[in-house]
């Protein structure tokens, strides 16, 4: 779990030097906040899940829903030009572990 709560806070540093770099290119995607927020929340709600394990099959369906969506942003954001494929792999790549690896997690729960 310590693992996975290291790579989607690294994730998140991702998210958050992927706007900065948006906005100092002056490209605008009307998501960046949405996009930021659900970066976050992914690593909140998996702290609270090792914190609390009451409810850690809720929060950590919390998160894995936060990395769908963080997914299907990154993919808008390919798909409309924002960043081109090439830029978007690796993000998008670290984004399908973590979902990964939290799927796994909430079948042995």
């Amino acid at each position: 779990m310590n693992e996975l709560i290291i790579k989607a806070f690294d994730f998140g540093i991702r998210l958050i030097e992927l706007a900065n770099y948006l906005d100092e290119e002056k490209k605008y995607f009307p998501l960046i906040p949405r996009l930021l927020e659900c970066g976050t929340g992914i690593s909140v709600y998996l702290q609270v899940s090792d914190s609390f394990p009451k409810s850690m099959q809720e929060n950590c369906m919390q998160s894995y829903k936060l990395t769908v969506e963080t997914e299907y942003l990154l993919e808008l954001m390919a798909k409309t030009g924002v960043i081109n494929e090439i830029q978007c792999k690796p993000i998008l790549n670290d984004c399908r572990c973590i979902k990964e690896e939290t799927r796994k997690l909430l079948g042995r729960i």
